[in-house]
């Protein structure tokens, strides 16, 4: 084996290395003309080149996101408070719009009774859990106007009255409830009566109105209005009779109201702060 290396034969298989290492080397710097040791060249280097190329980008963007952080959360902070902007344009033009269409709704109730102080728009924001009679809170309260004891409308009729306030809230007490005893009138007969609710009838949305005389000529379909007091303003619209009952003792009547306005759907209401009347309080 020593004597091949030292063989004429073992140089002569050298020099044809370095010839062709030589030219593969001539083939990479000398452009296109030569075509097929610069294709293998350059397919025997591609991985090392792609590999290459993605940490070099990576290194960049690292570089990059460290030297722009600050600047980076700036326009972030910007963006962000731009798009709360928006957003609380977008929210205070929709309760404008609701609150303008509320407006609207009640106008014609203004105009018959122009003795009336009106509460701005109130919106419901929570439901009282477990009342039966469908009581709920508004956002308004003392601050607003409203007192304790002030009867709540919509444009469609009565709802209640105020059972509780503080300054920026109040509780709404329906007239569905057996604390809300509200003086009524039929509208064509006459016949007085007052509500007398329980919770039987307040579970399926009725009131029931009670003492109203047998010879009263009430029946169902008559429309029931306040009869007006201290309280509540007259002639305001409460519901509908769907049916009547005589008492047990055989003098008064009973009759189940479908009231106007259902209380457990409604989502904003009006209160009547003062009106002809009424009670200082």
């Amino acid at each position: 084996m020593k004597e091949f290396f030292q063989s004429v034969k073992f140089r002569i298989i050298i020099c044809i290395f370095a010839l062709v290492f030589g030219i593969m080397i001539y083939a990479a710097v000398a452009g296109d003309n030569i075509i097929f040791p610069r294709s293998f060249l350059e397919t025997v280097t591609q991985p090392f080149v792609s590999a290459g190329k993605a940490v070099s980008d990576w290194t960049a963007e690292t570089i990059d996101t460290l030297v722009n952080a600050q600047r980076y959360k700036t326009e972030n902070e910007k963006l962000k408070e731009m798009l709360t902007e928006m957003y609380g344009e977008m929210i205070d033009k929709e309760k404008t719009d609701a609150e303008n269409e509320q407006y609207r709704s009640i106008l014609g109730i203004a105009e018959q009774h122009k003795d009336y102080i009106w509460s701005p728009p109130c919106t419901v924001i929570a439901r009282n859990a477990g009342d039966l009679s469908g009581g709920f809170t508004i956002d308004r309260g003392s601050a607003d106007g409203i007192s304790l004891y002030d009867p709540v409308f919509t444009s469609v009729g009565l709802v209640g009255i105020v059972g509780e306030i503080s300054e920026h809230y109040s509780t709404v007490r329906t007239i569905l409830s057996s604390e809300v005893n509200v003086g009524v009138i039929t509208a064509e007969s006459r016949s007085v009566g007052v509500t007398d609710n329980d919770p039987e009838y307040a579970a399926e949305g009725k009131c029931l109105v009670s003492y109203m005389s047998k010879g009263g000529r009430i029946a169902p379909g008559d429309i029931l209005l306040t009869s007006g007091s201290s309280v509540f303003p007259e002639n305001m619209m409460v519901g509908t009779v769907e049916s009547v009952f005589d008492d047990k003792n055989g003098l008064t009547c009973h009759a189940v109201i479908a009231p106007a306005e259902d209380v457990f759907r409604v989502t904003s209401v009006f209160v009547v702060t003062g009106f002809e009347g009424q009670d200082d309080r």
